[in-house]
């Protein structure tokens, strides 16, 4: 229905995008969590997705999710996805990391945006099932946005502030997309001469805060990260292989 149909609706009758770099979905505790699962299952739709305070349990299975973390079943919902005895298939189906583990290839190769936020005084505990999904993207090299917000709750004075940096954070996105489609500066141009010829003679001088900076540092990193991986291939993930911290 949100990925389709009303997606439809939107471009038809208002001043909507009509491409997926144009279309983000986002949304707020059980909309986070609604958000995630659609955008992670038609990551081809949507360029960025932002979950705000999203209510994730910590775990794949149903099996696994204890009493700290069912206290939002309380507040109604669809019984086979929140009731004492749910569905476990379904709620498997559903759960963001159950999608993001069976669409990882997809979600890496889309380029997806993911932004995920939560207080870490949460009263539903949702800080549990946030910190469980970033650790199941990270795990599966699928890059993403993390912010624990040290003292904050769902909702509350914070609230606000929250939902502001949440959309500033996706209007970040657009700029970066933008800032893609443009011609390449000079300092990106001298760099890329300079990468070309084999980084032979002194590199090219380049303002420290630009990206060209950062492409001339990981050229001249080039052979060592390559070395290392020859032992270790996770050197050229983005993300490393962890040590288990219990």
């Amino acid at each position: 229905l949100i990925a389709e149909e009303f997606l439809a609706r939107l471009r038809d009758n208002y001043n909507a995008g009509q491409d997926r770099a144009s279309t983000f979905i986002a949304g707020i505790s059980m909309g986070g969590y609604g958000a995630l699962k659609i955008a992670f299952a038609r990551p081809d739709r949507f360029a960025a997705v932002a979950a705000i305070q999203p209510l994730l349990e910590p775990g794949f299975r149903d099996a696994e999710i204890g009493a700290r973390n069912r206290l939002h079943h309380g507040v109604g919902g669809p019984r086979e996805l929140l009731g004492e005895n749910r569905d476990p298939l379904l709620f498997e189906a559903n759960n963001p990391a159950s999608r993001a583990r069976a669409n990882a290839l997809l979600i890496r190769e889309s380029g997806l945006a993911i932004f995920l936020e939560v207080g870490d005084e949460d009263f539903l505990n949702a800080h549990d099932g946030t910190e469980f999904l970033h650790r199941v993207l990270w795990d599966l090299d699928i890059a993403h946005e993390y912010r624990l917000i040290r003292g904050a709750d769902h909702g509350g004075p914070t609230f606000v502030p929250r939902i502001r940096d949440a959309f500033a954070w996706l209007g970040s996105v657009i700029v970066e997309q933008r800032a893609a489609s443009e011609e390449p500066s000079a300092d990106e141009r001298a760099v890329s001469e300079w990468v070309s010829h084999g980084l032979t003679g002194n590199p090219p001088p380049v303002d420290p805060g630009s990206k060209a900076f950062i492409t001339m540092l990981r050229a001249q990193l080039k052979p060592v990260r390559d070395q290392a991986a020859k032992t270790d291939p996770s050197t050229l993930k983005r993300y490393g292989v962890l040590p288990k911290t219990n």
